[in-house]
């Protein structure tokens, strides 16, 4: 029944000093079902087993408790903020999701540090692997059109691309992003030589998109 006590990562605790033979213990304020952990004068207790829930207000003890027995609520941040590191184990459906990612207005903004789209794709624009692209348009000779599956917040982003040039072709390259030409919906990417020709290439073409 017991485990190791490690609340250094809730968003509160609560306590409540029981009397003899009580079972049931409220919780102030309610509490999300899959957030919140019981201890039992310092050892962890398990619902199903020592527990039961009374919904979102409290709980019930499967055995009555003696005089100043001592109960310790401790409720999770279901909002998953505030957590130094975390297991998902420890996150609201055992899941960590981009919208649970700090959408902070400082540098705490864990959002903008993720990649909003990739693609790999070859000279004629067949994808093989991408995050959020929905096609590759091939508009001829080295110019393409990466089109976004979920459009981005404005045409704000930064983009890099490269050009995987194979041994059929040995003048350097290079794999152009062009602003001018994109907006949030798709990001136009040009290959040229330096002489400023586009230029078919015998490789694969990589894109990846920041915001």
């Amino acid at each position: 029944m017991s485990t190791a006590r490690d609340i250094s990562r809730q968003s509160s605790t609560q306590t409540a000093t029981l009397t003899g033979g009580q079972t049931a213990v409220t919780v102030t304020g309610g509490f999300s079902g899959s957030s919140l952990e019981v201890y039992l004068n310092g050892v962890r207790i398990v619902q199903g087993q020592d527990y039961s829930l009374n919904g979102t207000s409290g709980i019930t003890l499967t055995q009555s408790a003696s005089a100043d027995d001592i109960v310790e609520f401790a409720i999770r941040n279901t909002s998953n903020s505030g957590f130094s590191a975390a297991d998902t184990g420890q996150i609201v459906d055992s899941a960590v999701t981009f919208s649970k990612l700090s959408n902070a207005a400082n540098d705490n903004n864990v959002q903008k540090r993720t990649i909003k789209a990739w693609v790999s794709f070859d000279a004629a624009g067949t994808k093989f692997q991408d995050f959020n692209v929905s096609s590759v348009t091939y508009h001829g000779v080295g110019n393409y059109a990466v089109h976004f599956a979920t459009t981005l917040e404005d045409d704000d982003y930064c983009c890099v691309c490269t050009a995987d040039v194979r041994n059929s072709i040995t003048n350097t390259m290079a794999c152009i992003y062009r602003k001018n030409m994109s907006d949030e919906t798709e990001a136009r990417i040009i290959v040229s030589r330096y002489n400023n020709n586009l230029t078919d290439i015998d490789g694969d073409i990589g894109v990846i998109v920041v915001r």
